[in-house]
């Protein structure tokens, strides 16, 4: 199908050059005549007569990238027309035909994230609200954003050469660090939700995010570093919703006591992080729910929070 967007794009330029009083009607007619092509190909094939219009679509755009880019005098217009034209080139088929049928199934999808310190136990809930949704019909992924895609690889190559720290120590908290590490941290998180959540509302897939970037401004911030500002820039983006699962911070401790490989960071940075997530849930209006409670408990009361938005679609895909 790249080849064929090719194809409509040089033959729409070519036409547009020859017949300028024809140019704008061109992406209309081959993508038409492509929506019908498809359409009667599919009812000969006894499949869905939308199968193929999102392939009609990526010719509608090719073609009218061809159109603009013979237009002259406006840099803008040529411009575009190359966009368009990468835009039909890359636009995933399967992409648009899973947005088609959740938008006939009334399904939407978003993206949840679950917060809170240390010890009160995002993870596991993670995994399980992932369990829920798949068995409502979602198609769904859970992201882990207590690790990095390229922060952890820089830190490494920087520290070659280095002693190596001992075993013994390296888990243990230092404060302060190097004062660039939050901006790369914060370009590698939203390269990260970009990726991960990009169309997952329009084609109906939920990404539930074990805590979220927010949680790294939250750290950085507790444990000193000068990040004032970048706040507005870590805090602008969000989730479709959140929850807050609150602990005492004696509980994330004693949690903390019993994980060999994890950082002991101490009282007081723990207890500034509880209290920036609270304050974020105060703000937002997300809930904040008592995570010291059984495990059955506070898993039914984050899906009862998160009913109403991905309501049940039938049985899972």
């Amino acid at each position: 199908m790249k080849l064929v967007s090719l194809a409509f794009f040089a033959a729409s330029a070519a036409v547009s050059l020859l017949v300028p009083v024809a140019g704008l009607l061109l992406p209309v007619f081959f993508g038409a005549s492509f929506a019908a092509y498809g359409v009667a190909a599919s009812l000969a094939r006894r499949i869905d007569p939308l199968n193929d219009l999102p392939n009609a679509l990526r010719v509608f755009l090719s073609s009218l990238g061809g159109y603009l880019v013979t237009l002259r005098g406006v840099f803008v217009f040529p411009s575009a027309g190359l966009v368009l034209l990468l835009v039909a080139v890359f636009l995933n088929d399967e992409f648009q035909r899973r947005a088609v049928d959740a938008a006939r199934a009334g399904r939407r999808g978003g993206t949840v994230a679950l917060l809170g310190i240390d010890g009160s136990g995002k993870s596991s809930h993670s995994a399980a609200l992932g369990r829920w949704l798949q068995a409502r019909g979602y198609r769904c992924s859970v992201t882990p954003f207590h690790r990095y895609l390229f922060v952890e690889l820089l830190a490494s190559l920087s520290s070659r050469g280095r002693q190596a720290v001992p075993a013994e120590e390296r888990f243990r908290f230092r404060r302060g660090g190097n004062p660039l590490r939050p901006v790369l941290s914060l370009v590698d998180n939203l390269v990260l939700q970009a990726w991960t959540s990009l169309g997952c509302r329009a084609e109906g897939r939920v990404v539930v995010y074990d805590r979220f970037i927010w949680s790294t401004y939250v750290k950085y911030k507790a444990l000193g570093y000068h990040v004032r500002p970048i706040s507005r820039l870590y805090l602008a983006p969000a989730p479709t919703c959140a929850v807050v699962l609150d602990v005492p911070v004696e509980k994330s401790l004693r949690v903390i006591d019993e994980r060999v490989a994890h950082i002991h960071y101490p009282r007081e940075v723990l207890d500034g992080e509880r209290r920036e997530y609270l304050a974020i849930a105060k703000r937002r209006g997300y809930p904040v729910i008592d995570a010291t409670a059984p495990f059955d408990r506070v898993q039914a009361e984050v899906e009862s929070h998160l009913a109403r938005v991905f309501p049940e679609r039938g049985a899972r895909r």
